[in-house]
């Protein structure tokens, strides 16, 4: 029987494999593996991790630490600037675990030293001219400042440095990717040449599914490709049979005049990411076995979500029935939708959901 609210559905045998395929991946590259959680935000689909030797992850905050070391990970990062705010946060964790963060500032690195009483790591934050946050990439000077001020430090250590080059979401062909990430790759190799002692931590979703040489990366974190979503089948980092999550949303109501379709599905279940496909914005595409660009969700409000159809697929939509939709991005649908539905029916978990 279809659901009456919008659900999201999990395939938990994509999950395996992709989970498996990067594992592989970081194996034959000689590489830690230490995924980032931000995207599943699940005990459940964290062990899955576990089962490929996974031992050191990684998570966006402080809540998302603290529940997944209430699961017995033992070696957690938050990749997310330290916050002195939270410090006595910190200081509990890092009691039990190995936590390290992220640090850009030699200002928040003394503070923070004056606050915290349990050893805990500091990666310093790359900014490989992405514009977020963290050192210029080429700003050696200032990563020798940093190193030097945390090893005179009493309870903080030198983790190495992190990377994540966010900017490969805008590209739109796997050649696109590469282009984009070599330079970042020749700069990350300058700095192992002067802090060869220090590891450097990278993760994107595009690069690490696309690259195969990953140069003077140690360490890889990416977390997106263990859903994959719609975003990154337009990237290029991988296929429609690789995503593992989808919305499944009642048919309301249809439109004749417009060929439209009106669902049970909006922006508090989807989120307003959106991505141009031939001149139109889709908040997600259908999960059709024929697919179409002439379909997808054009339009989100709070609870409604409109599908612009191709006249064929406007006819085999009902009214009384669901669709199902793949996602744009599926970190902000999961976060949203906070639990999963797999495909025997059973319920995963999802930090959200078990913090309310």
């Amino acid at each position: 029987m279809s659901s009456i609210y919008p659900t999201l559905n999990l395939d938990l045998e994509i999950v395996r494999q992709n989970i498996k395929n990067m594992a592989v991946k970081c194996r034959r590259s000689d590489i830690e593996f230490r995924p980032h959680f931000k995207t599943h935000q699940s005990i459940d689909i964290g062990r899955i991790f576990k089962e490929n030797g996974v031992k050191g992850i990684t998570v966006s905050s402080l809540k998302m630490a603290e529940y997944f070391a209430n699961d017995g990970w033992e070696d957690i990062t938050i990749a997310f600037p330290a916050n002195i705010l939270a410090s006595s946060v910190y200081n509990d964790i890092a009691s039990r675990i190995d936590l390290k963060t992220l640090v850009i500032s030699d200002d928040v690195i003394k503070k923070l030293d004056s606050e915290i009483r349990h050893e805990m790591g500091l990666y310093i934050e790359l900014d490989p001219d992405y514009g977020r946050s963290g050192v210029p990439i080429g700003d050696l000077d200032k990563m020798e400042i940093l190193l030097k001020t945390i090893n005179s430090s009493k309870n903080l250590y030198a983790a190495g440095f992190y990377c994540h080059a966010g900017f490969t979401y805008k590209a739109r062909s796997a050649e696109n990717v590469l282009n984009l990430i070599e330079p970042v790759i020749e700069k990350l190799s300058t700095i192992k040449s002067k802090f060869s002692d220090l590891p450097i931590c990278f993760g994107d979703t595009p690069s690490c599914s696309l690259l195969n040489d990953f140069g003077p990366v140690d360490q890889l974190s990416p977390g997106n490709f263990v859903f994959y979503d719609w975003m990154q089948v337009e990237i290029g980092s991988c296929s429609p049979n690789e995503i593992a999550i989808y919305m499944e949303c009642p048919v309301i109501e249809k439109f004749d005049e417009r060929y439209e379709v009106l669902i049970h599905g909006g922006a508090v279940h989807f989120s307003k990411e959106a991505i141009e496909i031939n001149g139109s914005n889709s908040f997600g595409e259908p999960r059709l076995k024929h697919l179409s660009v002439e379909t997808y969700l054009k339009s989100l409000s709070q609870e409604h979500g409109i599908i612009k159809c191709s006249p064929p697929v406007f006819n085999e939509i009902n009214v009384e029935e669901t669709i199902q939709i793949f996602p744009i991005h599926s970190c902000l649908t999961a976060d949203l939708m906070q639990s999963y539905i797999t495909t025997e029916g059973k319920i995963v978990d999802h930090l959200s959901a078990v913090n309310k």
